[in-house]
């Protein structure tokens, strides 16, 4: 369904309602008449009965959608979903709108449950509800007790990861003949985070962390293996790390590294260190994050990375240099250093990291691919609808120039960002929003109103060796369907470096960036004929950025005053060719005055205006076209590109929330919005 269409039905439900309150017992539908809106819930062989019944393991995938007047459901519309009871029935979006995971615990001691699915539409409340028996599971003999751990370093061997055909878009357990759950917080079987047997987890199973009274933090590190040395099982049996939102409030599951521990107690034996390994070192986990993902002291690399792991949902805060925490090796307070990390992962292959807010850390998020081999490279990697703000470091002396801590940073071979949210850095710092030196990089459908120093820093492989730089992939890099919104305060405005920093410039990077149908405001008044904001850096001569169908707005803050100044291409080499962007007049070719080898082609195939490009509400950062906008069926066509490359849904806001999908009405808008 198409927004615009989507409005017009909305408004007609508006008027039918009005702002009358609808409530029903959760056992059905609130409006299942003809004519009449409801929520709509279904399997694949059909509606949702009032009455169902379900055994302990099932799995299976449901639609639950709200479904207008008109009779058309509209899946990109938000519910509130839920059961009653969590230890009989779960319930879980998927990536896909609409859809959603239900399964009944396989240790479930059975009873009933509801399934409750709620929204609020101008003023009126629509509920649908099941009723679900669950069969509790068949008794079995008592577990054998857990032996001691004595791990060795595993022989030479080969890795057991393999490409992924398709990228990994969700934490799929489908293949699951039971999923295992590890529920941690009041009341559940665990009450803090050491004492799960982390060490032990491997796919299949899932740790559900619920949040605190008061929403209180655990003040522990989790290191998370995936059962290092185990070949992983297979795409749709991941391990996923999952917090769970708290019911009323919506708030996350918090964990602090403040005054953190790092240890990890298995059933029947004392306290153990969660001990990391970092390649040699045999160091615990050590001044580097929160929460880790690779593997543990006294095993090796030889089978590959931690493989089909997600971490979900989880608020993980406060790695920040010189903050103490107690290490798990020694027991002695020790404090983190300038790279710690939210969450750390040195290798992970089919890894999601997925609406999770990271803030307050000196990086928000660092991938690693080290020693140019396949047991230590990240492949596969999907980050999705997280939130970044308050990142990377101010200048320290002796310790950091305040540049090389980033919200994140990441090198792997086939990665995607999107639906994201960039906040500010903390105040002082200069770290980039997006630092990646990865093959098949795609990055859409991001927010980033940061004041970072570069939105998008895209840099040589250094860890991934020729896995990497020698990629098909490495080539061909995609930006699109973004939102660039920098402040009038902000003066860290580089959009795009593209290009290498090792030294090593036969590895840096030199095909094509593809830049098309993204929007960018600059808000701010131009003083000064030199540029305020830098858009692409090209390093190397056969580089090439293909930039179409964009918005370049300087947007003045003050009435008839010209907005900042922009160059397209500065310093660096390479070409920029241009194709039907929207361009402000203060956008120039080059750096005035300072002339480089880096050309711009196209300048007449675009439109350059004085005004404005007409926004639904500038002041409210709205920045889908208005009636009238220039922008609308104004784009040139993107039919050259590979397939599933076009722009198909919108970026994403500040606060998460379901993907909503972007019209097509047969001629492409210019910009990230489709009118």
């Amino acid at each position: 369904m198409t927004m615009r269409h989507m409005r017009k039905k909305l408004l007609f439900v508006a008027v039918l309602l009005g702002t009358t309150s609808i409530a029903a017992p959760a056992t059905a539908d609130t409006v299942v008449a003809t004519g009449k809106a409801h929520i709509d819930m279904a399997t694949a062989s059909g509606p949702l009965p009032v009455a169902n019944s379900r055994s302990a393991g099932s799995i299976e995938q449901i639609t639950i959608v709200f479904v207008g007047a008109d009779g058309v459901a509209v899946p990109d519309l938000p519910l509130s979903v839920k059961t009653s009871s969590n230890a009989l029935l779960t319930v879980t979006p998927t990536a896909q709108p609409g859809i959603y995971t239900l399964a009944a615990p396989s240790n479930t001691t059975g009873g009933n449950a509801t399934l409750i699915a709620t929204v609020m539409l101008n003023g009126a409340t629509y509920m649908g509800g099941r009723n679900f028996a669950i069969t509790a599971a068949a008794a079995g003999p008592a577990p054998a007790p857990t032996p001691t751990p004595t791990p060795a370093p595993s022989a030479s061997g080969v890795s057991t990861m393999i490409r992924a055909a398709t990228p990994t878009l969700a934490a799929d357990q489908s293949g699951c003949a039971a999923v295992n759950y590890y529920d941690v917080g009041p009341g559940k079987a665990f009450a803090a985070l050491g004492q799960l047997p982390w060490s032990k987890l491997k796919g299949c199973d899932t740790v559900r962390i619920y949040p605190k009274a008061g929403n209180a933090p655990y003040n522990e590190m989790i290191l998370v293996s995936g059962g290092t040395d185990v070949a992983p099982a297979a795409p749709n049996r991941f391990l996923r790390v999952l917090g769970m939102p708290d019911p009323v409030s919506g708030a996350l599951p918090i964990i602090d590294g403040t005054n953190a521990t790092q240890v990890e107690t298995l059933p029947g034996q004392a306290p153990r260190s969660l001990q990391y390994h970092d390649n040699g070192n045999n160091r615990a986990l050590h001044r580097l994050g929160i929460v880790m993902v690779g593997p543990q002291l006294g095993y090796g690399y030889n089978n590959g990375p931690a493989g089909y792991i997600a971490i979900e949902n989880l608020d993980i805060r406060n790695a920040r240099y010189d903050q103490p925490f107690t290490d798990g090796l020694t027991g002695a307070a020790d404090k983190y250093g300038s790279f710690a990390t939210c969450l750390y992962v040195e290798a992970a292959a089919h890894f999601v990291v997925k609406g999770n807010i990271l803030h307050d850390c000196s990086n928000g998020l660092f991938i690693n691919s080290k020693n140019g081999g396949l047991q230590e490279l990240s492949q596969d990697v999907l980050i999705e609808n997280n939130r970044f703000y308050n990142n990377s470091n101010p200048p320290i002396a002796g310790v950091t120039n305040g540049y090389h801590e980033h919200h994140s940073y990441t090198e792997a071979r086939d990665i995607i960002y999107q639906y994201n949210y960039f906040g500010d850095n903390i105040p002082g710092a200069f770290g980039d929003c997006i630092k990646d030196r990865s093959s098949g990089l795609i990055i859409r459908y991001n927010t980033l109103a940061s004041n970072c120093s570069t939105r998008f820093n895209l840099e040589d492989s250094t860890g991934g060796g020729a896995l990497i730089s020698g990629d098909a992939g490495y080539a061909t890099t995609y930006v699109y369907g973004n939102v660039i919104d920098v402040a009038a305060t902000s003066t860290n405005n580089y959009l795009a470096y593209y290009g290498g920093d090792s030294g090593q410039t036969s590895t840096y990077r030199q095909g094509v960036l593809y830049f098309y149908n993204n929007t960018m405001v600059v808000a701010g008044d131009g003083n000064s004929p030199y540029p305020d904001t830098l858009l692409f850096f090209l390093t190397q001569p056969n580089a090439v950025a293909e930039v179409w169908n964009n918005v370049f707005y300087a947007a003045p803050v003050t009435p008839g005053h010209q907005g900042k100044a922009m160059a397209m291409a500065y310093a660096g080499s390479g070409t920029v060719n241009l194709v039907r962007n929207w361009m402000s007049p203060s956008v120039a070719a080059t750096w005035l005055g300072h002339p480089a080898p880096a050309k711009v082609t196209g300048w007449a195939a675009n439109i350059i205006s004085a005004g404005s490009p007409l926004f639904q509400n500038q002041s409210q950062h709205l920045y889908a076209p208005a009636p009238g906008s220039p922008l609308i069926d104004a784009g040139t066509s993107l039919a050259s590109l590979k397939p599933g490359m076009t722009p198909l849904w919108l970026p994403a806001t500040q606060t998460p929330a379901l993907h909503v999908a972007r019209t097509s009405d047969g001629q492409i808008d210019i910009g990230a919005y489709e009118y």
